[in-house]
């Protein structure tokens, strides 16, 4: 891994990220990083650019037509901004930012071919994947003085066989995610993001999937109880106390498998910023099944509410058969303390 201590500093800073907060933290960062080699792209991602002594690297501009045109564009903006960090020779890569913002740099990062260590300050609508792992007050704080570097890993998903995005923290099939409208979080049409970059509220649909849906796992199909599940999340299992407890059912055995993750099918929308319908005055229903690094889990019929929200990200299932990859140890993340 590279040297993110003394190193050279690619910074992204998310232009709307938690309504502006991506911003706040600017100038506490700059204080942080005194004294290090740091650059910001040109373009979208660069902050206010007032930060002295810091470099400016020239990123392709995209996206300067229509809504759909920009919501295409967001993706190939940071895509270029951190190739010109990979090409720059940068050690560390910093997120100010959401779970999104980050896992769209982690993908980024690794088809540059140059390995960064990956830092996220929280500055989203949820911050809850493991690549955003520090506040934004850590920054004034004396936090960032003890610093350790954590290997994690991901769940890839692709889409007929092809590579679509890396899940840190899930990977949800569904047609809405979450947002930030004025200060509250809502459920955004998926549909409305992708094309035309509009942020829209919208009900979750619990129509993902047809008569025809169903799961395999190594090309051996599944059966499962539930014939057309509300929502289907699959995520990397950390080691993590939780994770040992039964009431978790299957998911208690994943501190025994190296490189576990997991695929749920819910009776009910679980991923929602309305409190969940079922569960509270009456049972859920979970189905949930393990995998492993080895293993490809494959998941066909889905309706055309079953779109992809992978770690808060809304992608187009341009294809029929979704599958799931657990990948260990994908990317070194710099976290506070021991």
């Amino acid at each position: 891994m590279s040297d993110f201590r003394s190193g050279r500093v690619g910074v992204l800073i998310g232009p709307s990220a938690g309504n502006g907060r991506a911003f706040q933290c600017e100038t506490a960062l700059a204080g942080w990083l005194s004294g290090r080699e740091v650059a910001v792209c040109e373009g979208r991602f660069s902050g206010s650019g007032a930060q002295a002594g810091w470099s400016r690297l020239a990123a392709a501009a995209a996206g300067a037509g229509g809504r759909a045109e920009k919501a295409r564009g967001y993706l190939e903006d940071l895509r270029t901004s951190v190739a010109a960090f990979a090409a720059w020779g940068a050690d560390l890569l910093v997120c100010v930012g959401g779970d999104g913002l980050a896992s769209y740099a982690a993908d980024a990062m690794l088809a540059s071919g140059r390995r960064m260590a990956m830092m996220g300050i929280a500055a989203g609508t949820i911050n809850a994947g493991p690549i955003v792992s520090i506040g934004g007050e850590a920054l004034d704080s004396g936090v960032l003085d003890d610093l350790r570097t954590e290997s994690v890993a991901a769940v890839e998903v692709l889409v007929d066989g092809r590579h679509v995005a890396y899940g840190f923290n899930d990977v949800v099939i569904g047609d809405t995610c979450l947002g930030t409208m004025g200060d509250r979080v809502e459920s955004l049409s998926a549909t409305a993001i992708l094309e035309r970059g509009e942020k829209l509220k919208a009900a979750p649909s619990g129509d993902i999937a047809t008569a025809g849906f169903c799961v395999l796992k190594n090309g051996k199909r599944l059966e499962t109880r539930q014939g057309r599940p509300a929502q289907a999340i699959a995520a990397p299992l950390g080691a993590r106390e939780f994770y040992a407890r039964a009431v978790a059912g299957v998911l208690c055995n994943a501190p025994y498998m190296e490189g576990p993750a997991a695929l749920a099918l819910f009776d009910s929308v679980i991923v929602a910023a309305s409190p969940p319908r079922r569960g509270i005055e009456d049972f859920s229903a979970v189905e949930q099944l393990l995998f492993g690094p080895g293993d490809l889990v494959e998941i066909r019929g889905l309706a055309a509410a079953g779109q992809l929200i992978i770690d808060g990200n809304p992608y187009a299932r341009a294809g029929d058969t979704v599958g799931l990859k657990s990948v260990p140890a994908l990317v070194d993340v710099i976290k506070a303390g021991r």
